[in-house]
Parts: structure tokens; sequence; C-alpha cells
């Protein structure tokens, strides 16, 4: 019993990272409808790249894509999980670089930087064929 436990959360490890990302997406977009005057939410959305849509925009888009993540893990879908992955990657590794760029170093650098880096792994996964394996087994 405890063997078969062990062998259904490794095989099922890369779905509760993406999870992670969802939340951290769709939390990043709920703490930045909240408080938008923070200064990480200032670093995040407002300093270096956001001027070309307004940070309002960008936060209903984290929210949506994290949702849009969450939902595709919940089907099992891998185009889902796929497209999600992208997206989510391509969000989080704005996010990293903006701060890096526009901002002082704080906390949220490395924890966009790291789920960027889960869903491009996660990305290459399933591009390469090794989810669809990996998950029939």
């Amino acid at each position: 019993m405890g063997g078969s436990l062990v062998k259904r959360l490794r095989k099922r490890d890369h779905w509760f990272a993406e999870w992670w990302s969802s939340m951290l997406l769709i939390s990043v977009g709920i703490y930045g409808f909240c408080s938008p005057d923070h200064f990480v939410i200032q670093q995040s959305f407002i300093d270096g790249f956001v001027k070309v849509i307004p940070i309002y925009l960008w936060e209903s888009l984290f929210i949506i894509v994290g949702l849009f993540q969450c939902c595709a893990l919940n089907c099992e879908s891998l185009l889902g999980r796929g497209l999600a992955a992208f997206f989510a990657s391509s969000f989080l590794i704005w996010g990293t670089l903006n701060i890096a760029v526009y901002g002082q170093w704080h906390f949220s650098l490395l924890a966009w930087g790291v789920f960027s880096a889960i869903n491009l792994y996660a990305l290459s996964r399933i591009l390469r064929g090794l989810e669809k394996n990996y998950e029939s087994l």
C-alpha cells in the first residue's frame, strides 16, 4: 500500500509542480487587484515592460492563464497542458526579467524564475512525448 502511494505521487510529481505554478499565477493576479500600490506589484507589472498594456489587463491575463492551467491539469489534456505551460512560462519569464531589469532584488524574482523553469520543463516533456509515455505507465 505504501509503495503504491509513492508510485502514484512520483507519477503525478510534474502535475503538482504545474498546479503550484497555476496557483502562483492566480495569486499574483488577485494580489495585484487587491493591492495595486504595493511595491512588489509596482515592480512586477508597472515598471518596465508593462507600459504597453494597462496593469488590470496584465493581472487579468495572469488569472486567466492560471485558471486555464488548473483546468487543463484537471482535464488531463496534454494539448491543454502544453498551451498552459507555454503561456505560464512566458508570463513568468516576462515577470522575472521585468523585476531583474527594472526593479530591485526581491523574493518574487526567485519564485517567478523557478516556476518559469518548471513550466518550461513541463513544456519540453510534453513536446518530446515523454509526458504521454510516462502517464501511460
